[in-house]
């Protein structure tokens, strides 16, 4: 408006009687341009994050666990691993019998307990020097292997101690008392056929004793005690 006024009164025709009025308007300087701060660049998103971030997070399902195939072995008791163990395992590592003899079982292809145990008693103690004696002997040999695979703690030569005071099988020992048997045990060490026998081993400790008994007693209860298969007499 300034301006305007500005420019009229100066272009305006002067008269003689006329009088004229300066005015000294200060001169107003044209207001700056307006800068806009810039703005940070706008995020660039997909249509899928987009529609990710609009629809609510969904967790995928849990999917039922596969059970390794070895979960079942584990789970089942250990009586068919220690059964198999015992049978195929060597008679020299046994310690069933004396190394001369099992050199001599070697010979008639007699390697495992499970051969002796199923293996005929009388054709193999035919091959012997003295075939009643070691007939005798390999009939004690396969008692004390049977029990032995009844109970999961017991190896043969435990069980031979056991044979040898006449207790055969897995009932037997559940009807047992674990201090009194292991008596038994003790005096028979002292004989002169038990100490050949325990040799330098010695007896089985009071707390294997009790092991033995109240497994047989858990197998007796349940009615699952283990009986080898029968084999030719």
């Amino acid at each position: 408006m300034f301006e305007i006024f500005k420019r009229w009164a100066s272009s305006a025709k002067t008269r003689t009687h006329d009088v004229v009025l300066w005015v000294n308007l200060p001169e107003i300087d044209e207001p700056a341009p307006r800068t806009v701060p810039d703005s940070p660049p706008a995020l660039i998103t997909t249509d899928a994050e987009s529609v990710a971030a609009s629809s609510p997070v969904r967790t995928p399902p849990a999917r039922p666990r596969k059970r390794h195939p070895l979960t079942h072995a584990v789970a089942e008791p250990t009586q068919a691993s220690h059964r198999e163990r015992l049978l195929a395992m060597r008679l020299e590592h046994l310690q069933l019998c004396p190394a001369a003899r099992c050199q001599q079982l070697d010979e008639i292809r007699i390697q495992t307990a499970g051969d002796l145990v199923y293996g005929n008693p009388q054709k193999i103690a035919a091959t012997f020097r003295n075939p009643a004696r070691a007939e005798r002997a390999i009939r004690r040999y396969r008692a004390a292997i049977k029990l032995a695979i009844g109970i999961d703690s017991m190896m043969p030569r435990d069980a031979l101690l056991l044979v040898a005071i006449h207790r055969r099988s897995v009932a037997s020992l559940s009807r047992e008392s674990a201090a009194q048997l292991h008596r038994d045990l003790e005096r028979f060490a002292l004989s002169s056929r038990g100490s050949k026998l325990v040799g330098h081993r010695g007896i089985p400790s009071l707390r294997r004793v009790r092991t033995w008994v109240a497994t047989c007693r858990e197998l007796a209860a349940a009615g699952v005690a283990r009986k080898p298969q029968p084999v030719a007499a």
